[in-house]
């Protein structure tokens, strides 16, 4: 009987797992009008795709640095190029638990915000433009 519920709680374990791969579906998709180089990848220095308009074309998945710079985007920074009013402001806050962030007065954040941290999918068109954060 023991062996029959272990092998039960590796199932649900393992089916728990499932819905995971659904959020890198985006990873795959090859945008229309990306330069590419022969391996496939983006083209980093070609130019910037524009829009039958001549603007620049943001259509795509976007992603930023991560959550390691959440709260301090400075931190790899050597401690000379920061300037100590700076530095001051940034410990002021952090002892004050980022009391004067959007966040905690529940006012919305900045696009930035959101586009530093996780992956987020623009679509463009010419009267409209749809962002759709994971």
């Amino acid at each position: 009987m023991r062996s029959r519920s272990t092998g039960v709680a590796v199932l649900l374990a393992l089916t728990s797992l499932l819905p995971a791969t659904a959020n890198a579906q985006w990873l795959d998709y090859k945008a229309p009008g990306i330069p590419r180089l022969p391996d496939g990848k983006p083209n980093l220095s070609a130019p910037a795709p524009r829009t039958a308009d001549g603007k620049p074309d943001l259509n795509g998945i976007w992603s930023g640095a991560g959550p390691m710079y959440r709260y301090n985007i400075a931190q790899d920074l050597q401690p000379g190029d920061v300037q100590p009013w700076a530095e001051a402001l940034f410990l002021q806050r952090v002892r004050e638990s980022r009391k004067d962030s959007p966040l905690a007065r529940c006012m919305p954040v900045s696009l930035p915000y959101h586009q530093f941290f996780n992956l987020t999918r623009l679509v463009q068109t010419p009267t409209l433009m749809v962002v759709l954060h994971e």
